[in-house]
């Protein structure tokens, strides 16, 4: 009977022990798990269909948008334990039999939304509000950078475009513009107005650094501006009504997509058979810069930031050209400010357990 009773109480803790087993939960550190992994995989296939996207329009194909719409990830954890005692014989000496059972399920459920129709139109091709393209600015961002991705002309001088050299006013207006941002004399500051909100640029003028103020007064002479004025009125258009107005064309998604496709380094095989859109290239215009270098090749690359195949070749970004990658990252928040004409949910992902 000792020994019947010992064994029992082995057999009731065994019990306990799969008992508590078999109520365990999803732990909460699946919660981190599932953000990175989930977060790493949008931002990849984001990157990727924007990629392909502009190496479909630079071979006059249809771009193809599809959104996340959300991510619903069910987990379903649960366990069953049994066991059992008998007599004790010669032929079956166990006294005490256990069983364990543990199901582990994991159903995760994407939808995707196309973008066409109005959302289409207001998304990619109305230009970008010439607001944004100055905020982007105060906001820390380079004014190189924006200007030369953004903008198509300003006050009627004229940025890279499919191909063709900017004018070289522009480029030294970049310049000029560069360097007095970094010397901390450059402001802009948004007004509402009847009707929407109005941005102002500010130039500081000062008797105390004098490489600043030879910049703000060359800013104005490329720009034509009245040179007493200090503070200039931003507008959408081609040239301006006055002189102490500033007068921008700003991109739209779909220009600024076109326009990175002059960087792609196409087969020479396609470019003579005439598959991919031509460049509107000039003798007598400066050097065309692209927005960004995009390589090609028939196999698939060791290491880029971003790659995708199409027509048989790969087309990639390389993650060493830090100056593409810039610009393609930038483009990607770009898309954020596009108008929508409609409050845009960002992806959810709910995950439930049980």
């Amino acid at each position: 009977m000792r020994t019947i009773s010992v064994n029992l109480g082995r057999l009731l803790g065994a019990l306990a022990l799969l008992a508590l087993a078999g109520c365990a939960s999803v732990p909460p550190e699946r919660i981190t798990t599932d953000r990175m992994d989930y977060g790493q995989v949008i931002a990849d296939s984001w990157k990727r269909q924007t990629l392909l996207n502009v190496v479909r329009l630079h071979y006059a194909d249809v771009p193809v948008f599809l959104d996340v719409g959300s991510i619903i990830n069910s987990y379903s954890y649960a366990g069953k334990a049994s066991a059992g005692a008998s007599l004790p014989s010669r032929a079956d000496p166990d006294v005490f039999s256990l069983g364990t059972e543990r199901t582990w399920s994991n159903t995760p459920t994407v939808t995707y939304q196309p973008l066409l129709g109005d959302r289409f139109t207001r998304s990619l091709l109305q230009p970008v509000p010439p607001p944004s393209v100055f905020q982007l600015m105060q906001g820390g961002w380079s004014v190189d950078l924006v200007l030369r991705t953004v903008v198509s002309s300003i006050n009627g001088l004229r940025n890279n475009s499919l191909g063709v050299g900017a004018d070289p006013g522009f480029n030294e207006l970049i310049e000029t513009l560069s360097r007095i941002q970094r010397a901390g004399g450059l402001g802009i500051r948004v007004e509402p107005r009847q009707g929407g909100s109005a941005v102002v640029i500010v130039l500081r003028r000062g008797d105390t650094n004098r490489a600043l103020l030879d910049d703000s007064r060359r800013v104005q002479q490329l720009l034509g501006l009245e040179g007493d004025v200090s503070e200039f009125e931003i507008t959408y258009g081609l040239l301006p009504r006055s002189g102490s107005e500033v007068a921008m064309l700003s991109r739209s998604m779909l220009e600024l997509m076109l326009e990175m496709g002059f960087g792609i380094e196409v087969p020479e095989a396609h470019v003579k058979a005439g598959r991919v859109l031509p460049g509107r290239r000039q003798a007598d215009s400066a050097p065309y810069t692209p927005l960004t270098r995009i390589r090609s090749g028939a196999e698939a690359p060791a290491d880029a930031y971003v790659a995708v195949p199409y027509r048989g070749h790969w087309y990639w970004i390389d993650d060493s050209d830090l100056a593409s990658k810039s610009t393609f990252t930038f483009l990607l928040i770009l898309f954020s400010l596009a108008e929508t004409g409609q409050s845009a949910a960002a992806p959810v992902v709910t995950v439930p357990s049980r």
